[in-house]
């Protein structure tokens, strides 16, 4: 997590950033919760909406709302990275997906101007499919 003058890069900030760098897709504020307890590292919910808050002010994630209206966090890397994302049915996950529609890349499509698309995918992940 690249700092910025007058911030102190703690450990708490450094442990969310990098749980939500190493996910496998976007997370809820709820997930990152669930994974820094399973870490055994003591966070509270009010210190992930500040370093989430601050981790968008300094452009270092993104913010992604799903169909299913929550706001889900990455990297700005990721985000900078075209994808879409598979909404799993039965755990909840939302998991990134790096194939794409070829023509949908087209700046026109049907007449219609096109400057960027998102596509959420419904299904089964893998991990639920064995």
């Amino acid at each position: 997590m690249p700092k910025k003058i007058g911030q102190r890069n703690t450990q708490q900030r450094q442990t969310i950033f990098e749980i939500i760098k190493d996910a496998q897709g976007p997370l809820t504020v709820n997930e990152i919760l669930v994974k820094a307890d399973a870490k055994k590292l003591q966070i509270c919910i009010a210190t992930i909406y500040r370093t989430i808050k601050l981790l968008l002010e300094n452009k270092d994630i993104s913010q992604d709302v799903l169909p299913d209206g929550q706001s889900r966090y990455e990297t700005s890397r990721q985000a900078d990275h075209h994808h879409h994302h598979l909404h799993c049915n039965e755990c909840g996950k939302v998991i990134d997906v790096h194939k794409c529609c070829e023509h949908l890349h087209a700046s026109e499509v049907e007449g219609h101007l096109v400057h960027r698309h998102e596509i959420t995918l419904f299904g089964v992940c893998k991990d639920c499919r064995r």
